[in-house]
């Protein structure tokens, strides 16, 4: 049987500082030396009151189908603080390695493109990422290999319905590297890229609906409508609205087969039930029957509709 996943117990003497960026409760702390960011699940209103959203269990749940399918992934764990349920992902920068977020790629090699308007952004769309890094790396191994690894985390967000995948929620990882050249005596200094892992996948696997209303819609069989119903924070071309992130994936993938196929090729090799039974080790407090049961539904409506994609 598979252990349940464990859960990190914040305590106030780990703090490190706060976290401005986003719109939740979240905060820096150390943990065993490494920086780690807690990001509280927040509330919602219920019969009963209040309750968590499950933000923290589709964010743990999201990071580990990306290990499972070798997508890179920051890593994540179930955390508490102070009786607070949230999530802890671990800190992917560091001194000599810092995050150039996708609005300031765009921005950067695209005319027009303004990187301070995070909602309703439609110039954010797939063409316009691949332009982007296609003048950034103007090799073709290179912006080949950036461009599979984003159109992985498009796949990702097409498979557990991630809406949340604005320009900022993207990004590169840069640093300066010293070149020292003996002969001519001589010092050049190189910036070298790689591609962030993908993070915040709390927007995902139905995680802000309450029990009552997960019962409905699988009672009336339309996990596959919810599913097509959420709006993304990359555009289509002729969108006036963000792309359903199925969708998505569905509409450009065999347009840029080199970029889209491959993980989409190491989806096939991986039986849904190997995603879902990720699932049964998330703690019942953490994530109820209901819950579960709506999660993998949501993954077999995009897993089935992702399989159908084909050259």
């Amino acid at each position: 049987m598979n252990q349940p996943f464990p859960i990190l117990t914040i305590a106030s003497e780990q703090f490190a500082d706060v976290e401005q960026l986003g719109s939740k409760e979240k905060f820096w702390f150390w943990h065993e030396g490494q920086k780690w960011l807690f990001k509280e699940a927040r509330l919602i209103k219920s019969p009963h009151g209040t309750e968590p959203t499950g933000e923290d269990w589709a964010e743990k749940i999201a990071a580990e189908i990306a290990r499972v399918l070798n997508i890179s992934a920051a890593t994540v764990e179930l955390a508490e603080f102070e009786g607070r349920r949230g999530s802890a992902s671990l800190n992917f920068t560091s001194a000599a390695q810092q995050l150039m977020h996708g609005n300031e790629v765009m921005a950067g090699y695209l005319d027009n493109y303004d990187p301070e308007v995070r909602f309703k952004q439609t110039s954010h769309t797939v063409e316009n990422i691949i332009t982007a890094i296609r003048k950034m790396f103007p090799q073709a191994n290179e912006h080949k290999t950036v461009l599979r690894q984003l159109a992985s985390y498009m796949v990702l967000d097409a498979l557990i319905g991630n809406t949340d995948r604005h320009h900022e929620n993207w990004g590169l990882l840069w640093q300066v590297l010293v070149e020292i050249d003996d002969f001519n005596e001589s010092v050049r200094l190189n910036k070298q890229y790689d591609v962030a892992p993908s993070f915040d996948h709390a927007s995902s696997l139905g995680r802000e609906l309450l029990d009552a209303k997960r019962a409905e819609v699988l009672a009336g069989k339309r996990i596959e409508t919810y599913v097509r119903k959420g709006r993304g924070g990359i555009y289509l071309s002729d969108g006036r609205k963000g792309a359903n992130p199925l969708t998505l994936v569905e509409s450009i993938a065999l347009q840029h087969p080199d970029y889209f196929m491959p993980t989409l090729d190491v989806l096939r090799r991986v039986p849904l039930a190997r995603l879902t039974e990720l699932f049964d080790r998330l703690p019942p407090d953490r994530a109820s029957v209901s819950a579960c049961q709506f999660a993998k539904e949501m993954l077999r409506v995009g897993y089935e509709s992702l399989l159908r994609i084909r050259q």
